[in-house]
C-alpha cells in the first residue's frame, strides 16, 4: 500500500513540473539513407532568453527487445557528459548547442547505420521537465548491383550472377523480355557488420546468343525495385577483346624479335671482315719481302721471254756478219 502511495505521489509531483514545460516536435518520422547524415529535432519554451547552466537536454535510443536504451547525447548544466555516451555514438552523434537559445534541441548523426534505427527519447528539463518520442528509419536502398557472366567449358550453358548489397531484405526476380525466370534462379544472402543484407542471386541457363536478361532487386518494406542487364554478349565481348589485345602485344614483340636478329647478323658479319682484313696486314708486315705466289709465276715468265729474245736477237746478228 505504501508503494503504490509513493507511485502515485511521484507521478503527481512529476505530472505538476510538466506543466511548467512542454515539448514538442515538428518531426515524429525521420527516414535517413544508410551512410548519410540525420538531424532530428525538439522543442521547447525559452520565453525569449535562457540560461543555458539551467538547462539539461538527453537524447536516448529505445528499440524493441532492448533490456536497456542507448545514451546518444546528454547537455546537462550547460556541459557535455562524454563519459555516459554509448560507444555506437561517439564521434557521430552532436547537439546543435547555436540553436538552445532558441529553444531548439536539434541532434545531428552523421554516417547513419543499420543499428541507428529505433525510437528516439528527446527529454527537456528547464523550469520543468517534459519528453517526447521520435521514430528514425534507415533504409538502404540496393543502388549498385554487380553482374558477372560465366559460361561453363564445353557447354552451351551460362551462368549470370547478381549481386548487392542493401537493407531491408529485398528479392530477386528474373526476367528475359516478359518472362519471368525466377524459378530456376537461387539465391541467398549473408548479414554484414554493418547490419546490411549480401544478396547474391544465380541463374544457369542456356541462352541464345543475343538474348538479354534482368535481374530486380524488390525491396517490399521501402517499394523500390533497382535492376540491371546481363547479357551473352558481354562473354563474347570480352573474350574477343581479349583475343584482339593478346594479338596486339604478339604482333610488336615478333617484329621486335626480327629486327634484333636481323641487326645481330649483320653485326657479325661486319665482325668477321674486320677480323680477317688485320690478318692479311699482319702477315706483310711480319714478312716485307714476300710476294705473292701468283707474283713470283709472272716475273719467272717475264724472264724467260726477255732471254729468249736477247739470245735470238744476238743469233740474228752473227749470221748477219
Amino acid at each position: 500500500m505504501f508503494q503504490i502511495l509513493t507511485i502515485l505521489l511521484l507521478e503527481t509531483q512529476f505530472s505538476m513540473v510538466s506543466a511548467l514545460l512542454t515539448v514538442e516536435v515538428p518531426q515524429q518520422l525521420y527516414t535517413a539513407e544508410y551512410g548519410s547524415n540525420v538531424t532530428m529535432e525538439c522543442r521547447f519554451p525559452v520565453n525569449g532568453s535562457i540560461d543555458l547552466g539551467l538547462l539539461t537536454v538527453l537524447w536516448e535510443q529505445k528499440r524493441q527487445g532492448w533490456l536497456k536504451s542507448k545514451e546518444v547525447y546528454t547537455f546537462r548544466n550547460g556541459k557535455v557528459l562524454h563519459p555516459s555516451q554509448h560507444p555506437d555514438y561517439i564521434g557521430r552523434a552532436s547537439l546543435l548547442h547555436r540553436e538552445l537559445k532558441l529553444g531548439r534541441a536539434i541532434l545531428q548523426i552523421t554516417n547513419v547505420k543499420i543499428t541507428d534505427a529505433g525510437s528516439y527519447l528527446c527529454l527537456i528539463e528547464y523550469q520543468g521537465v517534459d519528453y517526447k518520442y521520435i521514430a528514425l528509419e534507415v533504409k538502404a536502398s540496393y543502388k549498385r548491383i554487380n553482374t558477372q557472366v560465366m559460361r561453363i567449358p564445353g557447354e552451351d550453358t551460362f551462368v549470370f550472377m547478381c549481386q548487392s548489397e542493401g537493407f531491408p531484405l529485398a528479392e530477386v526476380f528474373w526476367q528475359h523480355e516478359n518472362f519471368n525466370l525466377s524459378g530456376p534462379a537461387n539465391t541467398t544472402y549473408t548479414l554484414t557488420a554493418d547490419g546490411l543484407y549480401n544478396v547474391t542471386s544465380i541463374l544457369t541457363i542456356k541462352p541464345n546468343m543475343s538474348e538479354n536478361y534482368t535481374c530486380v532487386f524488390w525491396n517490399k518494406e521501402l517499394n523500390g525495385e533497382t535492376s540491371a542487364y546481363i547479357s551473352t554478349l558481354a562473354l563474347t565481348s570480352t573474350q574477343y577483346s581479349g583475343q584482339k589485345i593478346l594479338i596486339s602485344l604478339i604482333i610488336p614483340i615478333c617484329v621486335t624479335v626480327a629486327v634484333l636478329l636481323s641487326a645481330l647478323i649483320t653485326f657479325q658479319k661486319r665482325k668477321s671482315f674486320k677480323n680477317e682484313k688485320p690478318k692479311k696486314d699482319r702477315k706483310r708486315k711480319l714478312n716485307p719481302n714476300a710476294k705473292d705466289e701468283n707474283s713470283d709465276d709472272f716475273s719467272a715468265q717475264t724472264e724467260a721471254l726477255y732471254l729468249s729474245a736477247v739470245t735470238a736477237s744476238r743469233d740474228s746478228g752473227t749470221v748477219g756478219l
